[in-house]
């Protein structure tokens, strides 16, 4: 099997893309191949925001490649471009921006290498240039230029005649020669909930009309429409909401006496301090599971309450006990955090911030069993690497920080279900003699 065959059957199977992976993956390296100054072009890209030793390492299969994340990709190449690629993909601009991460460096890669091209890849621009042409002379001169001249000709009648019938049909139809200039989105959509015994207070902005309506009714229909006070204003000049629909579907369960959310954005603000203990891991576990995406606050769980209750001078095995508690979560197959666990990561900073002077602590991530178990060990590792270098930008001092990728060596539930493995999707911390 060629490198180009393994590349993709493991694309297929780390992001469970299926025969998705092949097209995917030849899209990416038909953008790649395009670019005016070809792989040279594409890297002064990258070094011009400072990710040129990232781009440098793909070109070299021998080393280890730097990982990349989104943000980071996106700050090379632009957005515009990242959602242009996932449109020809057949990919949302979400998804497309994880496997983005993990497949651009693979394709550098391999048409960096001269045996690892698909063998079906059209030849470059630069290869059709190189290519010689036959000289014309004498007479078959005249003839080319003969040929030329008529075929330029019938192309222009075939191009008037087609314009013709376009204006009579526009004339016939009485087709006004416009659209509507699409109205510029300035600000996020909005929405707040407030529960207060059976009464819903709710307010909030949607650009659409019918995303009002749908939210209204599933309001009433869960908590009774003459519980339901505030309004939803319409706004034409906001962004689409990327979590209406989920939220809609999760109203019946996202509800109790005392609790307030607020969505903005790929924001969300949380409140569940009125609400008893279970009520609130419940709702923050729901949350977690459905808004991953979101950049949360407030979330509580009980490695969040076990942080928050650590007096100040708490000794290193009380801190790594209430670690041990907490859940950080990655991208599927990245090293970047998912929205949701930007709020622990802070708290596991302070709690780290804390230790004694001279202690040594291992931050270890670990993986579920899909997948190689070198590539689980590298990801792991590289998971770990991302996450010490998160804690120091919080504060974190370098030297108690030991990052170690175990993959999936050290598994604490069966794998062969998916709570299971989500189980053993996790962080542990241990102090370090």
């Amino acid at each position: 099997m060629s490198a180009y065959n393994r590349f993709i059957e493991d694309a297929a199977i780390r992001f469970e893309l299926g025969h998705r992976a092949r097209w995917v993956v030849r899209v990416i390296t038909a953008w790649v191949d395009s670019h005016p100054q070809g792989l040279d072009g594409l890297q002064q890209q990258f070094e011009q925001v400072g990710l040129g030793a990232r781009f440098h390492s793909w070109r070299h299969p021998t080393r280890l490649a730097l990982p990349i994340v989104a943000s980071e990709l996106e700050r090379a190449l632009g957005a515009h471009t990242l959602a242009m690629i996932a449109h020809r993909s057949g990919m949302s601009p979400g998804a497309f921006r994880v496997v983005a991460c993990h497949l651009l460096p693979g394709v550098v890669g391999l048409l960096s290498s001269p045996t690892g091209l698909d063998p079906s890849t059209p030849p470059t621009r630069r290869a059709r240039l190189a290519t010689p042409r036959p000289l014309i002379t004498g007479g078959a001169a005249s003839r080319a230029m003969y040929g030329m001249a008529l075929r330029s000709l019938l192309w222009t009648l075939a191009v008037v005649a087609v314009l013709a019938v376009t204006a009579w049909l526009q004339l016939k139809a009485r087709t006004p020669l416009w659209t509507a200039q699409e109205i510029p989105r300035e600000h996020d959509a909005r929405l707040s909930l407030h529960q207060q015994g059976t009464q819903m207070q709710v307010e909030g902005n949607l650009p659409r009309e019918t995303d009002r309506r749908r939210v209204w009714n599933a309001l009433s229909a869960v908590h009774g429409r003459q519980n339901l006070h505030g309004s939803i204003s319409l706004d034409p000049r906001a962004r689409p909401a990327p979590w209406l629909d989920r939220l809609i579907d999760d109203l019946p369960v996202l509800r109790g006496d005392g609790l307030q959310l607020a969505f903005e954005g790929p924001q969300l603000r949380i409140d569940t301090s009125g609400m008893g203990d279970a009520q609130r891991l419940a709702i923050s576990r729901q949350l977690r599971q459905d808004f991953s995406a979101l950049e949360m606050s407030g979330l509580w769980g009980p490695g969040l309450a076990a942080l928050a209750q650590l007096p100040a001078d708490a000794d290193a095995a009380q801190r790594i006990n209430a670690l041990n508690l907490t859940t950080l979560k990655f991208q599927p197959g990245s090293t970047e955090l998912t929205g949701d666990s930007r709020q622990t990561l802070t708290a596991v900073a302070a709690a780290l911030r804390g230790v004694p002077a001279g202690s040594r602590v291992e931050v270890a991530a670990h993986t579920d069993s899909a997948g190689s178990t070198e590539g689980n060990r590298q990801l792991s590792q590289l998971r770990a690497d991302a996450l010490a270098q998160a804690l120091q930008e919080h504060g974190v001092a370098a030297d108690v920080l030991v990052p170690a990728g175990y993959g999936h060596d050290h598994p604490v539930a069966d794998n062969r279900s998916e709570e299971g493995r989500a189980r053993n999707r996790r962080v542990t911390y241990r102090t370090l003699q």
